[in-house]
């Protein structure tokens, strides 16, 4: 080969291996941006971010598949597949990246995640076998923690022993994956209904500043609780959200979680108080209480009386959609409502929006009787019955309402309901579309 030859080839070589590198340091880049992403619980954005590092890193790879860096190449197209949810292919990329590791240190790193994906596809032995190899090789910091986060989950599955929650406990004082872990211990102490061991990792991630970006799976986990041992439990569990170190809109957050909690515990009043105090403060949260202080009046009202009460709750938090789609409502009801003493079928239309708009269950059954004792033999007054029955709030109630419904025993509505093929029926609901239009302008 001449000179110039070699040395052509010599500076296409240097430029393959400055875009190899390149390629696998704006990717790792980008993985991190995906973890931050996946951490704080935006899990879209993470999904395109991974499937972002697949591609570049997957063609890097297939343009030189035999370039000393392909092992930290393989580690990272492995470790994104497997965060975007393909467990087989991060599996291959690992497994092969594990076989030709070279680099001090690589290769106990990549042995975790290719567990992770063997435990993900159900190979738990081959998983719990990469780990041990993994964790009596050196390995150390983040990849520790992560190793240990899997064993203790994988463990955990199958029983609650103490190495198992060891594991988990050891990983959280890790901060890279400390509220990954705090979440694990929860799902898994709900789980092997350890109440103990649920409000232990409860405050662990009441004390992780970045936890409340995680206050949506929190809530879940929590509901899991309520349906173990009851809301009251899952309340008591949840009372130091108020000493969280969370930024203050996911404490406001946390406390409207906990008022639910409470309200569906029967402690209303402890309830209303916490919500009270978020509403008097601003922002989302603010707003967010205020519309959960309307919900609870609305349930239980009966008539139009608190309207007034109920505007002023909400007028502070005007400019949130959903307090005001909440006052529009409030509007439509009241303007069907004085409609309905000249055409009763603003009656109807006045219990649908209680119904299905304001979370007003008690106050359409009214509008809704309302409209069926006004005429008894209008074809549409066994569809108002059978939606007050809907609605009822008590067994009582439904037994009368089940009662009146015996007069229609022929109505196409009440044939639909017990399930005989009723004739007429499409045409009523036309015509009541087209009347409930003329008086609403909807």
């Amino acid at each position: 080969m001449s000179r110039v030859g070699a040395v052509v080839l010599g500076a296409v070589t240097l430029l393959f291996g400055c875009t190899y590198y390149n390629t696998l340091y704006n990717s790792e880049r980008l993985y991190q941006d995906a973890e931050r992403h996946r951490l704080a619980g935006r899990d879209s954005a993470a999904v395109a971010q991974y499937r972002e590092v697949v591609r570049k890193t997957a063609d890097a790879y297939r343009s030189r598949p035999e370039d000393e860096q392909a092992p930290e190449l393989l580690f990272l197209l492995g470790r994104a597949q497997l965060r975007a949810g393909d467990a087989r292919a991060a599996a291959v990329a690992l497994d092969e990246a594990a076989r030709r590791a070279t680099e001090p240190g690589l290769r106990p790193q990549v042995l975790v995640y290719w567990a992770a994906a063997e435990a993900q596809l159900g190979r738990l032995d081959a998983a719990r076998v990469g780990l041990e190899e993994a964790m009596q090789d050196g390995l150390t910091g983040e990849a520790l923690a992560e190793a240990r986060l899997l064993r203790g989950s994988i463990e955990l599955e199958a029983a609650a022993t103490d190495s198992a929650w060891a594991d988990l406990v050891a990983a959280g004082t890790d901060p890279a994956v400390a509220i990954e872990a705090g979440l694990e211990r929860l799902r898994l102490a709900v789980e092997h209904g350890d109440r103990e061991r649920a409000r232990t990792a409860l405050l662990a991630l009441l004390a992780e500043r970045g936890a409340g970006e995680r206050l949506d799976t929190i809530v879940l986990l929590l509901d899991a609780a309520s349906l173990r041992w009851g809301p009251a439990t899952a309340a008591r569990l949840f009372m130091a959200a108020d000493s969280s170190r969370w930024d203050q809109p996911y404490r406001g957050r946390a406390r409207l979680a906990h008022a639910r909690l409470l309200y569906a515990a029967m402690d209303s009043v402890g309830a209303r108080d916490r919500a009270t105090r978020v509403a008097s403060g601003r922002g989302e949260a603010a707003a967010e209480a205020r519309l959960l202080l309307a919900s609870w009046r609305l349930e239980s009202t009966r008539d139009l009386g608190g309207g007034p009460a109920l505007r002023a709750l909400l007028l502070p938090a005007v400019g949130d959609d959903r307090v005001d789609a909440l006052l529009g409502a409030l509007d439509d009801l009241e303007r069907y409502a004085g409609l309905g003493l000249d055409e009763p079928l603003g009656w109807f239309a006045a219990a649908e929006v209680a119904r299905d708009r304001l979370g007003a269950p008690v106050l359409a059954r009214g509008f809704f009787l309302a409209y069926a004792d006004y005429d008894p033999s209008d074809p549409w007054a066994p569809k108002a019955l059978l939606a007050a029955l809907d609605v009822a709030p008590d067994a009582p109630d439904r037994d009368w309402l089940r009662e009146r419904l015996e007069a229609y025993v022929g109505s196409p509505y009440v044939l639909a309901a017990r399930g005989s093929p009723p004739a007429g029926l499409e045409d009523l609901e036309e015509e009541l579309r087209v009347r409930l239009q003329e008086i609403t302008g909807r």
